[in-house]
């Protein structure tokens, strides 16, 4: 298995020498590991060093580098796009304006929300009757908006944007009954809104590795990024990378993060600031990475989740270019 080189601390080095990368750290730790077993390197902005000689090794060998801020990933060096599928541009384009765009973004909509059932039903099953029946009343009531959207012929964006957040407002009221009150999880917010509680910040940290894995096996696609379906256009945000990256949440992160929460009620999550700690964003990367390497069957192919990351952009193309007659979403919950 090829090695992910995470760099959380500050003040790494990245060097070259013949075909190896060389870590080294200001205290004179070093590390020497050859490129051919390396698959990434995620490093901290803060104190880094990378020379040119070891950029363009990662980049002949097609390891990309991952660059963190303040617990956020920003940034990402990877070989450049060499060519382009001009026809699956066009028709990506004209899909927006066809049955086949809102035929993505239902598929998009409906498939989080089973994945949002599917989660719920795994994690009752080990809690207390109580809890039982009150996820069992939320997931009726998820089932409802998912019919809703189903049976309506309704297919605008907007009304489906508001039907999935109809549905995760209950999928999130049910997730904070079952999380330990310790964790101190009141309901989901994003980054913007100021979070203090463990699980939201680590939600925000592990969406945003998700986007960028999301985003790169778009690329790797030909589709062009900020083109989608379901969410709105903008210059400032890949809207097909946030379309994709939703049948991806729950299987990806809410599950093994609530799993270990559940596990592991008493963890040092936050430190005084109320941000994540060192060693638990490394436990966080830990079980992010590990769930990606995770083989299971999906659309008759047993592979990693991480493969089947960069396969969704790929069954997307060829949907589009009338190769297949629909667009399935990602729904394999471990």
């Amino acid at each position: 298995m090829a090695l992910k080189i995470i760099l959380t601390g500050h003040g790494y080095s990245i060097s070259k020498k013949g075909g190896l990368l060389v870590i080294a750290r200001a205290d004179g730790s070093r590390k020497e590991v050859s490129i051919g077993n390396v698959s990434m390197v995620l490093a901290n902005l803060k104190g880094l060093s990378v020379s040119g000689e070891a950029l363009r090794l990662m980049l002949r060998h097609g390891v990309p580098l991952i660059l963190l801020s303040r617990d956020k990933p920003v940034g990402r060096i990877q070989p450049m796009m060499l060519k382009t599928h001009v026809r699956l541009r066009k028709e990506q384009v004209k899909a927006q304006e066809d049955a086949r765009g809102s035929r993505i973004a239902q598929a998009i909509t409906l498939g989080k929300m089973f994945n949002q059932i599917r989660v719920l039903k795994r994690v009752s099953k080990v809690r207390p009757i109580s809890e039982q029946e009150m996820v069992d009343e939320k997931i009726q009531q998820i089932y409802s908006v998912y019919r809703d959207v189903l049976e309506s012929g309704v297919d605008s964006r907007s009304w489906l944007i508001s039907k999935e957040a109809e549905a995760s407002r209950h999928y999130w009221e049910a997730i904070a009954k079952i999380v330990p009150e310790e964790v101190g999880f009141t309901g989901r917010r994003k980054k913007y809104e100021g979070p203090e509680d463990s699980l939201n910040l680590s939600l925000n940290y592990l969406y945003t590795l998700l986007m960028y894995h999301v985003w790169y096996a778009v690329e790797l696609s030909g589709l062009d990024p900020f083109i989608g379906y379901l969410h709105e256009d903008s210059n400032r945000r890949p809207s097909l990378v946030m379309d994709l990256m939703e049948e991806f949440r729950q299987p990806i992160v809410d599950y093994p993060l609530i799993k270990f929460l559940l596990k592991h009620k008493t963890v040092e999550a936050l430190d005084d600031e109320k941000r994540l700690t060192d060693s638990f964003r490394k436990e966080l990367l830990q079980l992010f990475f590990d769930t990606l390497e995770k083989n299971v069957s999906f659309m008759n192919r047993t592979a990693p989740i991480k493969a089947h990351i960069r396969l969704q952009p790929i069954r997307l193309a060829k949907y589009l270019l009338n190769y297949t007659d629909r667009y399935v979403c990602f729904d394999v919950v471990v």
